[in-house]
């Protein structure tokens, strides 16, 4: 989606509405078992962080997934992702490095993160890559920035753990675990970030 001014974030209210009820339990549970949203990842190396937006849909919770642009030299190319980047000296968090990196990515503000729900090392130059979850309200349009990012859409959750989208990937003569999101495969380091967001909600990702 896209066109829309960023607004202001607001937290969901479960009300009447099962999906939103629905969202706040998946929070409360994040809050509850994910690490502080100060905690920093133990490493030397550079570090960065990925936002895991949540916000009540229609029919399902949903999450910002994002491709990123094809650029010559970027690992990530073109790859389904999380909207997030590197961390930068303003940053005081790396929660703070995701929100940022989300507002230029993709036009959303957000405000405090719920918790850190996984960190994962990357294979290129000693990185290591937080995930941090956050809610709004409801699926916000987004405006990608076409320099990082291809193409920015709400997934349903249920997408994501319906094992009719588990599929594998082959890259450099090898398969990997992906699951397939319209069309496209989601996989690697964004799929083991997600892979840990659902253990800690009790959930089961399409991949098993």
């Amino acid at each position: 989606m896209t066109g829309v001014p960023p607004q202001e974030p607001t937290t969901p209210t479960a009300g009447a509405d099962p999906i939103a009820a629905q969202l706040t339990a998946l929070v409360e549970r994040l809050a509850e078992r994910g690490a502080s949203v100060d905690t920093a990842p133990a490493h030397r190396g550079w570090q960065a962080a990925t936002a895991l937006v949540l916000a009540p849909g229609d029919q399902d919770i949903e999450v910002a997934i994002i491709e990123r642009t094809r650029r010559q030299g970027d690992r990530w190319s073109g790859q389904l992702a999380l909207p997030g980047g590197r961390r930068e000296e303003p940053d005081r968090t790396l929660a703070e490095t995701a929100a940022r990196e989300t507002r230029e990515e993709v036009g959303l503000i957000l405000g405090p993160a719920v918790a850190q729900v996984g960190q994962q090392r990357a294979r290129v130059r000693s990185g290591v890559v937080a995930c941090y979850a956050f809610v709004i309200d409801e699926p916000r349009w987004m405006t990608p920035d076409p320099a990082e990012v291809a193409s920015a859409w709400w997934v349903p959750l249920g997408e994501l753990t319906d094992p009719d989208n588990a599929t594998t990937l082959r890259y450099a003569g090898l398969p990997f675990p992906a699951i397939d999101v319209q069309g496209r495969a989601l996989w690697g380091l964004t799929l083991q970030l997600l892979e840990r967001f659902a253990e800690l909600a009790d959930l089961e990702l399409a991949t098993g």
